[in-house]
């Protein structure tokens, strides 16, 4: 049988506690399979990783089984840059991604080899989202050949934000020809349960996000305006239940976006559309409740659940826009390039660029 040398791969921002956790269980539980080597991508994290990296895994770089690369320029998190780069500095023939939070399984690497020895024109990755959020934390799980990852210009980072970049890739992949074979032993699938702060807390939206303000539109409706830094706004309008309910991604829907820009004055907000025409305006009647010129009444959000669950659904919405576009209309993906960037290897203090 074919020994395929095995990449896995993962990429961290910010979460180190869940890869203190994960890491080392999964370089132990797979230690006996060879070729093999784990991929680890500091991308922009501001905790600890690069000290516990220093501290604590020496040894298994050394013994080249564990490579660490460092990105220090990332602002905020932009997933499919981030796999993009991983995926690229990865030597292997077969490429896996596993996220921060995810165990891989005792014998993962050994399971993958023979999946791939049974099928060469496989992918493999879990079954999809079932009741209760059943594989919700393992949909980032992907294996496939490296020259297929090429092929397809990896994973399309016109996705910046969390959801709909994995779906989208596996669909290209379906459509090269490949088949999905899908993982079922759960000794494979198992993560840290956390709630959805964490999926979109250092991601490109959050991080630019001033403001975000609530109206009622209609009986089942309820309209949205995202007031973002760089003085553009987003207005959706949703339905009502979806900024309370935890949902599975195929629920989450908002039903219509618009996009423009806004001035902030003493005692209004003065929202135009892109073409520069007038749009709206909300006149401020205390800290948290402004109102249009129809008398309806907008209020400022201030409950951080309320906030990252519209961040949430904002980023699987605009993800999945991508995703369907992609799959009406087949389209190289990335044409000016991926995964590109400045990265530094292990401890080195030479840059290696991706260009």
């Amino acid at each position: 049988m074919l020994e395929h040398k095995i990449s896995c791969c993962t990429v961290c921002m910010n979460r180190t506690m869940h890869l203190k956790e994960t890491l080392l269980r999964n370089i132990q539980d797979n230690a006996g399979y060879r070729p093999l080597e784990f991929v680890l991508l500091n991308y922009g994290s501001a905790d600890d990783l690069h000290e516990w990296v220093q501290q604590t895994l020496g040894p298994y770089i050394e013994s080249g089984l564990l490579v660490y690369y460092r990105n220090p320029e990332p602002a905020y998190f932009h997933m499919s840059h981030a796999k993009n780069m991983a995926f690229r500095l990865a030597s292997g023939d077969i490429l896996c991604s596993i996220d921060a939070d995810n165990y891989a399984g005792k014998g993962f690497a050994a399971y993958v080899n023979r999946s791939f020895n049974e099928e060469p024109a496989a992918f493999l990755s879990p079954a999809g989202i079932g009741p209760g959020k059943k594989w919700w934390d393992v949909q980032g799980r992907i294996c496939l050949k490296k020259e297929d990852f090429r092929r397809l210009h990896g994973y399309d980072e016109r996705v910046m934000d969390y959801g709909y970049e994995d779906q989208d890739f596996k669909s290209r992949l379906l459509a090269l020809g490949r088949k999905k074979v899908i993982i079922r032993d759960p000794a494979y699938l198992q993560a840290i349960r956390h709630d959805d702060t964490l999926r979109v807390a250092s991601g490109f939206t959050t991080s630019k996000i001033r403001d975000l303000l609530v109206g009622h539109y209609c009986e089942q409706t309820s309209e949205v305006i995202c007031l973002q830094n760089d003085f553009t706004f987003e207005r959706f309008f949703v339905d009502r239940d979806l900024l309370h309910y935890e949902s599975t991604q195929d629920d989450i829907h908002p039903k219509r976006r618009y996009a423009g820009t806004y001035q902030i004055r003493e005692n209004d907000i003065r929202l135009y559309k892109e073409n520069g025409r007038d749009y709206l305006q909300l006149t401020l009647q205390d800290k948290d409740t402004l109102l249009t010129a129809d008398n309806r009444l907008f209020y400022r959000v201030t409950s951080p659940v309320l906030l990252n669950n519209f961040l949430l659904q904002r980023a699987i919405y605009l993800g999945r826009q991508v995703f369907f576009r992609n799959r009406r209309k087949p389209v190289c993906v990335n044409p000016d390039g991926y995964g590109r960037g400045r990265v530094y290897r292990n401890f080195s203090t030479e840059p290696l660029l991706l260009a």
